[in-house]
């Protein structure tokens, strides 16, 4: 059984450190924040139950899923997908539940969303994909669903799309109406050479490293374009204060 590496993050800097460059074509690492370091990796939609629906089984689930967004939702995106992972990267994005879970390229991207204050404060993590292979990158021409875990790069994105940096991990389906398996059990048991890390991100150190993050340009308006990005901005920087540069201003 594969083990996933658990490091603790006491600093901008420690996390830094776990910043894995470029391992070779079709081999970028990925990161997910999680503002709960409790939290499973599983996608929104096998965050549902089967049970509690009119459908047998995952499949039939997510295809009623689809199909409502395909009769429904074509004039609202401004292009025709041209496959069913981009009709999926679509639905995700807008929060339509889907087997994809969303991921970044870029590290710090995670780090924000996994600082974000809980209400019982609890620690958060960022999760580290790095692939072993080139095949664990789905290739744009990859007409079907894949059936085991991978990852997929939309070409027709959005700005907050772009300014993430954002990819998707495919997660297999359950058998008929079977309880879905997370990330991390398909991890330990499976065969595909990666290797998956939790950076635990202590709930103390949540907010220094949030505006430490805004010091480098990663804060909502970056990452969310538009009025959100900039109210939640706003918000942020009203509720934010430091005087631990005081001594900067003599009287």
């Amino acid at each position: 059984m594969k083990e996933i590496e658990t490091i603790t993050i006491g600093s901008i800097e420690d996390f830094i450190q776990e910043m894995v460059p470029t391992l070779g074509f079709q081999r970028i690492p990925v990161y997910r924040g999680h503002s709960n370091a409790d939290w499973s990796l599983l996608p929104t939609l096998l965050r549902e139950e089967v049970a509690s629906t009119e459908f047998k089984s995952w499949a039939e689930l997510e295809a009623a899923f689809m199909i409502s967004l395909k009769q429904r939702g074509s004039g609202e995106i401004g292009f025709k997908p041209d496959s069913e992972l981009e009709w999926m990267s679509v639905g995700q994005h807008a929060g339509l539940p889907t087997r994809l879970s969303a991921w970044s390229e870029n590290a710090l991207v995670a780090l924000y969303f996994a600082t974000e204050e809980t209400p019982a404060n609890e620690d958060g993590a960022v999760w580290r994909i790095l692939p072993g292979d080139s095949s664990f990158t789905i290739s744009h021409d990859y007409e079907q669903v894949p059936e085991e875990a991978r990852l997929y790069r939309p070409q027709n994105t959005t700005p907050a799309m772009l300014n993430q940096k954002t990819c998707y991990l495919s997660h297999p389906l359950p058998e008929e109406d079977a309880t879905a398996e997370s990330f991390e059990e398909l991890f330990e048991l499976g065969k595909d050479r990666l290797n998956l890390a939790k950076l635990v991100i202590p709930a103390v150190e949540k907010s220094h490293l949030r505006n430490r993050l805004a010091t480098m340009g990663i804060d909502a308006r970056t990452l969310f374009p538009g009025m959100p990005g900039l109210c939640q901005q706003i918000r942020s920087e009203i509720f934010s204060h430091t005087d631990a540069y005081e001594w900067g201003f003599p009287e």
